[in-house]
């Protein structure tokens, strides 16, 4: 127990000037630290509470998405569910390494968690699930199992008519302007550092399957290195079938620090917009914003 240094002291009125300060000091101490105990203890409820909400909902993470979405979750068989149909490619686990494994299945589980809060959750498909990935989840012991999400070991190729496919790579020449619901939307799953850049838009190409990059550039300016993660351009594209505005849903999504707009004087500034969608944690940049993915935009 602390000794409270005026124990020993007379009363207030028989103190010296120095006595006087060292007990006001004293005192002021007291009531900052019951201050910060109390933040403590609501700090921890709060983080019990999310923890609580990410086992609910399959492991996903629920911080950045606060506010977004309604807080009951929406089953893919719900009458309120969307029929447009979003894969993520995850034929590329042999290309990383376990590190950047893990960052991409963290990715994974956003844009899941995502979709279970949507007002209109898509069908969003996990494809060429094999033994590597499978293996990554049950370390990081994020009950995958339990999601409500389509689980295929076969590519996607295997899944939807060659026709029916659109894969999604930053390299192609085409810019998506509409979604089509009769469509299937392939995100590559790969955190590559540059290390295969152009790897998804070439095996598209010679697989003869079509391609195209989101309008980003024609709608957002952005002041860094262009690059979205997988669970950015699954939002984007979820928001946009929610809004049929390219404009909002990237100003939605994408972190706020990314984003040059113009203010009224002609004056280029950072961020310019309310991100209710914005990535950043609590308590600073999320690691798995920041790495490179195929998906990127030029």
């Amino acid at each position: 127990m602390e000794k409270d240094p005026s124990a020993d002291e007379h009363d207030e009125s028989t103190m010296s000037k120095k006595q006087r300060k060292r007990l006001m000091k004293h005192q002021l101490f007291l009531e900052r630290r019951k201050i910060k105990r109390q933040e403590k203890r609501q700090r921890k409820k709060e983080e019990k509470r999310k923890l609580q909400e990410e086992r609910e909902d399959g492991g996903g993470t629920s911080a950045y998405v606060a506010g977004s979405f309604p807080k009951k979750f929406k089953s893919m068989n719900s009458e309120d569910a969307s029929s447009l149909r979003i894969a993520i490619d995850l034929s590329f686990d042999d290309l990383m390494s376990d590190r950047d494994l893990q960052k991409l299945l963290k990715q994974v589980q956003r844009a899941y968690s995502v979709n279970r809060r949507a007002e209109h959750p898509v069908q969003l498909y996990l494809t060429s699930f094999g033994d590597k990935t499978k293996a990554k989840l049950q370390e990081i012991k994020c009950n995958y199992q339990q999601w409500n999400i389509h689980i295929k070991n076969g590519s996607y190729s295997e899944l939807f008519p060659k026709e029916d496919v659109i894969y999604l790579t930053s390299d192609s020449p085409n810019v998506l302007s509409e979604i089509d619901e009769s469509k299937a939307y392939i995100i590559g799953g790969l955190v590559d550092h540059n290390h295969h850049k152009g790897l998804c838009y070439q095996l598209a190409v010679e697989r003869g399957i079509t391609h195209a990059q989101l309008p980003i550039t024609e709608f957002v300016k952005l002041n860094s290195r262009r690059v979205l993660t997988v669970n950015h351009v699954f939002e984007i594209l979820l928001r946009f079938t929610e809004s049929k505005d390219w404009k909002e849903a990237f100003y939605k999504v994408l972190p706020a620090r990314k984003i040059i707009s113009e203010s009224k004087g002609g004056e280029v500034k950072k961020g310019g917009a309310a991100n209710d969608g914005d990535l950043e944690e609590e308590s600073g940049e999320s690691e798995e914003v920041k790495e490179q993915v195929e998906v990127e935009v030029k």
